[in-house]
C-alpha cells in the first residue's frame, strides 16, 4: 500500500491526540453497540430489559461522532475541497490561488460560525427535551455534542487561516499547493 504524499505532515499536540481518540472510540462504540443490535434482532435474543437503549445510543453517537470526526478532516486538510480549481489558479497565478484559498477558509469560518450560534441557541433551548430511547439524553445533550464538534471545526479552521496568512507574510507559503507557490 502506497502513502499518500499530498498530505502536509503536522506535529501532534495533546489536544489533537484527544480529538482524534474520542473521534475514534465514539465511532467504534457505535460499531459495538450496532453489532450488538444485529445479534438481538437476527437471533431474535430476548434483551431482558436492558438492551433496548443500544439502538438509540448507538444513533446519538453516531451523530456526534460525525462532528468530531469532521474537526479531525479539517485539522488534516483532508475535507471536501475542488482541488483542481485550486491547483490550476495557483499555477496560473500563485497570489491568485492563495487568494481563493483564502477566501474559502474564511467561507468554512463563517459558516461555522453560523453553525456554532444555531446549535449552541438549541442546545440551551432544548436541554430538557426528551428525545425518547434513552431518558437521560435529551436534545439539549445531542446539540451540545454537536457544538463541541463544530468548536473544534471551528478552531481548526481558524489555525488554517494563521498559518496561511502567517506563511504569506513570512515569505514561505504553507498552503495545499506549495510547489506552485515555489515558482514565484
Amino acid at each position: 500500500m502506497e502513502i499518500d504524499q499530498s498530505l502536509e505532515l503536522k506535529t501532534d499536540h495533546l489536544f489533537d491526540k484527544v480529538v482524534l481518540y474520542s473521534a475514534t472510540g465514539l465511532f467504534a462504540t457505535t460499531i459495538i453497540l450496532t453489532t450488538i443490535q444485529i445479534f438481538v434482532r437476527l437471533l431474535d435474543l430476548p434483551t431482558f430489559g436492558y438492551l433496548h437503549w443500544t439502538e438509540p445510543a448507538a444513533r446519538f453517537i453516531l451523530i456526534i461522532a460525525t462532528y468530531l470526526g469532521a474537526a479531525v478532516a479539517i485539522r488534516n486538510s483532508e475535507h471536501i475541497a475542488i482541488q483542481f480549481l485550486l491547483e490550476r489558479l495557483t499555477k496560473w497565478n500563485p497570489r491568485l490561488g492563495l487568494a481563493v484559498q483564502l477566501l474559502g477558509d474564511l467561507i468554512v469560518i463563517g459558516f461555522l460560525w453560523v453553525a456554532f450560534l444555531g446549535t449552541s441557541t438549541n442546545a440551551i433551548g432544548d436541554w430538557t427535551t426528551s428525545i425518547g430511547g434513552i431518558g437521560v439524553v435529551t436534545a439539549g445533550h445531542i446539540y451540545l455534542g454537536i457544538t463541541v464538534g463544530v468548536v473544534l471545526m471551528l478552531i481548526y479552521a481558524v489555525i488554517d487561516v494563521v498559518t496561511l496568512l502567517k506563511g504569506i507574510a513570512n515569505g514561505t507559503v504553507h498552503g495545499r499547493f506549495e510547489e506552485g507557490m515555489a515558482d514565484e
